[in-house]
């Protein structure tokens, strides 16, 4: 039986390409992205990266870096 908070988990690739955050949506190297914080703009995604100690993955864009559970599609 899976639970709720198995569900609500974000998963990288093994390529490390592609991952899903925890709302189901799927996010790509090269794909224009927001931030929820609308002055942050529009970025795009360079790569990814897990943080197994906060149980995050880590995006990194041509504006910075962010969670991907604070990144928008556009």
């Amino acid at each position: 039986m899976i639970t709720n908070l198995q569900k609500r988990q974000n998963f990288i690739s093994v390529d490390k390409k592609t991952v899903i955050n925890s709302y189901g949506e799927y996010f790509v190297i090269g794909e224009k992205v927001k931030h929820q914080d609308d002055d942050a703009g529009e970025a795009t995604i360079f790569s990814f990266e897990s943080n197994v100690e906060k149980n995050e993955i880590r995006v990194n864009t041509d504006k910075g870096y962010a969670h991907i559970d604070f990144l928008v599609k556009m």
